[in-house]
């Protein structure tokens, strides 16, 4: 006479192990639309507080502080005695897999009088996010506000 064994067989492991395959093909495309979003949404917020750093710096530093895009790098330069230095940099594609452009009235570099006024901005700068599906934007007021909504273009 055996004695009882406690355990799964086989068959109940493969049966679990299909059931779990089936589940995980159904959620995968969820999980990756929603990786798509929170890196857009990281690269989003990492830029409006480059964008409010560099305003920021020229308040406090009373000099000119330029907030610099060059293709998807952007950093925050600071005018020091006539020396630019840079307070921040970041590659929003390599760190968040996300195409960074202009539109509006943006340009590649904005800059922020001691006031934290932007430089020569006629309109609302509008500044784009792409990745795979997802699409995002900012824009800044001639004041230098960053916000989600009020652009025109």
């Amino acid at each position: 006479m055996r004695g009882r064994r406690s355990g799964f067989t086989l068959v109940e492991l493969l049966i679990v192990m299909t059931l779990m395959g089936i589940m995980g093909m159904y959620a995968y495309p969820k999980l990756r639309g929603s990786t798509a979003n929170w890196s857009t949404r990281s690269a989003r917020q990492q830029v409006t507080s480059m964008l409010i750093v560099a305003r920021a710096a020229a308040v406090q530093n009373g000099s000119e502080a330029r907030f610099i895009r060059s293709g998807n790098v952007v950093r925050v330069t600071v005018d020091s005695n006539g020396t630019n230095v840079t307070l921040a940099s970041r590659d929003l594609y390599r760190d968040h897999g996300v195409t960074f452009t202009t539109g509006g009235a943006a340009r590649d570099t904005m800059r922020f009088d001691p006031r934290g006024v932007a430089i020569g901005l006629t309109g609302a700068a509008m500044y784009k996010f792409t990745n795979a599906t997802v699409k995002d934007s900012i824009c800044v007021s001639k004041l230098g506000k960053v916000a989600r909504s009020g652009c025109t273009a």
